[in-house]
């Protein structure tokens, strides 16, 4: 799903000297970032995200990266800003995306790792509990195993 809406989307026209976006009241999208470039400006590329949604692969390992916490925000907000495919990011442009991790989050991160929790608590009630002495030993053998003679 996130391959669906997000694919193509985490581009952006970057100045590669002075490392920042440009505005998107200076540059609206990719044509014009293009224009930047024709124009003689080598340090601009337009650029994508290094974690994003274009491929199925990198889906998953930003959902992965979203269901461990681990730079999660990063992919949320360039999620949120996205606008069109070849458009630069405005911010907080698709609010409604907030929705979509916030779903994820909990139908999968904290569901799935609460059944992952349940069923090894319930592994572990279900273990026989092994004794140090075994079936076969009598309680009077037991016991002088156990006291000193």
């Amino acid at each position: 799903m996130g391959v669906n809406l997000f694919a193509g989307k985490f581009y952006h026209c970057f100045n590669e000297t002075s490392e920042e976006r440009f505005l998107p009241e200076d540059v609206n999208n990719k044509t014009q970032c293009l224009d930047l470039i024709e124009k003689g400006s080598s340090e601009v590329r337009w650029k994508n995200t290094k974690i994003n949604f274009d491929n199925v692969g990198m889906g998953y390992l930003s959902l992965l990266q979203v269901a461990t916490f681990k730079g999660w925000l990063d992919i949320m907000y360039a999620a949120v800003d996205s606008r069109e495919v070849e458009s630069q990011p405005v911010y907080e442009d698709n609010l409604f995306v907030y929705l979509y991790f916030v779903c994820f989050i909990i139908f999968g991160s904290f569901i799935p790792f609460c059944l992952f929790i349940t069923s090894l608590i319930n592994f572990n009630q279900r273990k026989p509990k092994i004794s140090f002495f075994s079936m076969s030993v009598s309680p009077l053998e037991q016991l002088k195993l156990v006291l000193p003679q």
